[in-house]
This record gives structure tokens, C-alpha cells and sequence, in this order.
């Protein structure tokens, strides 16, 4: 392992030009340099490009991959295809880093060479988690919910080490629109040696309907290829015994219960940002709370 690893960040990108500027700015101007961009253009229809062409002559460390509109899976794997850094970074093209973010990283990187680093997220309606310090777990329940991966999918809260990424044989599914960071993401924590909690690197979530994978006209109906793809998902969590604590519920802070006669008529979890509500048991909406 290198002192300084390169690390590469994939952006698959999709009509961003109302966002790609700030994910670039933040990148582009890190307090750690060593860095490939790739920013893999999925078809898109406006000045995304063009955008991204301006800062590419600006800075080598960029480049472009232009293909035909597949989806975020297919634009995620061209990505992993070209890297060539040791470290593997998936960002959205709507988001952007904290400018020591990359820095965080490849402390963490250099103390634990785990095969997964985990940073925090900003994004308030939900209830990420904050690390207190650098920690390295490795068994399943740690891996799991210490970094709450049972309760959140994104690809993009980790850094990934690229031997790790090919010895695992992890890619994304290419029929998985919207779903397509699960089906990556938990196998991945299942089956890393190791993984690091990282403090205070902090990816920010900026919410838009624009997001790849998030759009419903560009999603894709059910169908038999994606039953496998569920299929196959279920049968490896079973495989590697992961299907309960993937699956293991979120639990709240607080709890609030009207009985009537000892029988629970009502109920209300409490979480950080948002308030549950049930009914007889059943859960009857969620309330989202502002910061």
C-alpha cells in the first residue's frame, strides 16, 4: 500500500448541468490531491459535458467517459472498468464532499488498509450515523450496525479497496434501477475483512429528483431479470447467514404507547429527524422533522 494511494472517484452523470459544478468545485480543490476523477456521462441530454469538458482542460485529473444511456449501473461499472486507483470512491453528480474529505480518508486509509472505509453523512431526514473516532470491525454485527448498513444502501457513504472490489467479484446489477446501490453495497459489507469508521468525512446529500436511478420515467417496470437479480440477492444473504441482521429494524429513541385495557392501541417511535407512527401495530405514515 502506497503512502499517498490514488484514489478514484466515479461520477456517473446523468442532465447535471445544475449540479456538476459544485461536485467538481469540491473535488477539484481537496486538501488531498491525489486523486482520478471520472465522471461518466450516461447520455445526457444538456450541457453536462460541455461543463465538464471546461474543467477537464483545467485540471488532467479528470476525464470523461461519454456512452449511450444504459443507467446508473452500467455508467457505475464503466467507471470501476477505468480506474486505476487503489481506492474506489462513487459519488452522485447532484452531491458534493467536505474539502478534507479525501483527506479523512486516506488517514483513515494508511492506519487500518481496510477494505472499506465509512464516512457520515449530511443529509438531516435521516438518521446517518456519527463516528466518535477511527474504528476497525470486523464481524458481521459490527460491520452491520455500527455503520447502520442494515437501515441505509447509498454507495456513496464509502471508499472501497479496488483488490478487494475485484477479488469479490462485486459489480453493479445492470437491470437495477434505483434498487442498484443494494444489491452493490451489502454484499460488499458482508464480505470485507474489514471495515473503518471514519469521523468528520463528510459526504452532503443535496435532494433533487434529478439524481441517477431516482427518476420514474427513467426506471425500469419488474420483470424476470430483475427476480433474479432479487433471487440471487436473497441467496447470498442466506449463504453468508446475513439475511437477519440485514434486515435488523431501525430502533428509536424513544417510544410513546396508549393502551386501553394493557392492549397497545397506538404508538409512537421517535427517531433523531422523524417521528413513526402506528395503529393497532401497523404502521400508519412517517413524519419527517426539520433541523
Amino acid at each position: 500500500m502506497s503512502v499517498n494511494p490514488l484514489i478514484s472517484v466515479i461520477i456517473p452523470m446523468y442532465n447535471a448541468e445544475k449540479f456538476i459544478e459544485k461536485c467538481l468545485e469540491h473535488l477539484i480543490h481537496q486538501t488531498y490531491h491525489h486523486l482520478e476523477i471520472i465522471i461518466v456521462d450516461d447520455g445526457s441530454q444538456d450541457n453536462s459535458v460541455r461543463i465538464c469538458q471546461k474543467y477537464a482542460k483545467e485540471d488532467p485529473r479528470i476525464r470523461i467517459i461519454q456512452q449511450k444511456n444504459g443507467g446508473p449501473s452500467v455508467a457505475s461499472n464503466a467507471g470501476l472498468d477505468a480506474a486505476q486507483g487503489e481506492y474506489i470512491h462513487f459519488h452522485d453528480h447532484d452531491d458534493f464532499v467536505n474539502l478534507d474529505y479525501f483527506e479523512r480518508m486516506s488517514a483513515a486509509i494508511a492506519l487500518t488498509e481496510a477494505d472499506i472505509l465509512c464516512g457520515e453523512v449530511n443529509q438531516v431526514a435521516y438518521n446517518f450515523p456519527v463516528f466518535n473516532q477511527i474504528e476497525i470491525l470486523t464481524t458481521l454485527t459490527d460491520k452491520v450496525i455500527k455503520t447502520r448498513a442494515n437501515r441505509f444502501n447509498p454507495a456513496w457513504r464509502y471508499v472501497y479497496k479496488k483488490s478487494f472490489l475485484k477479488s469479490a467479484g462485486l459489480r453493479f446489477e445492470p437491470q437495477a434501477f434505483g434498487t442498484q446501490d443494494l444489491f452493490f453495497t451489502k454484499p460488499a459489507i458482508i464480505l470485507a475483512k474489514t471495515v473503518a469508521t471514519v469521523p468528520g468525512a463528510r459526504y452532503n446529500v443535496v435532494d433533487t429528483p434529478t439524481a441517477l436511478g431516482k427518476v420514474k420515467a427513467r426506471r425500469r417496470m419488474p420483470s424476470p431479470e430483475m427476480d433474479k437479480v432479487w433471487q440471487k440477492y436473497y441467496s447470498f444473504l442466506h449463504q453468508h447467514k446475513a439475511y437477519d441482521i440485514i434486515n435488523w429494524p431501525e430502533e428509536p429513541d424513544q417510544i410513546e404507547t396508549l393502551k386501553i385495557f394493557n392492549c397497545p392501541i397506538w404508538r409512537r417511535d421517535i427517531f433523531p429527524h422523524k417521528v413513526r407512527y402506528y395503529l393497532f401495530g401497523i404502521n400508519i405514515g412517517t413524519k419527517h422533522m426539520k433541523p
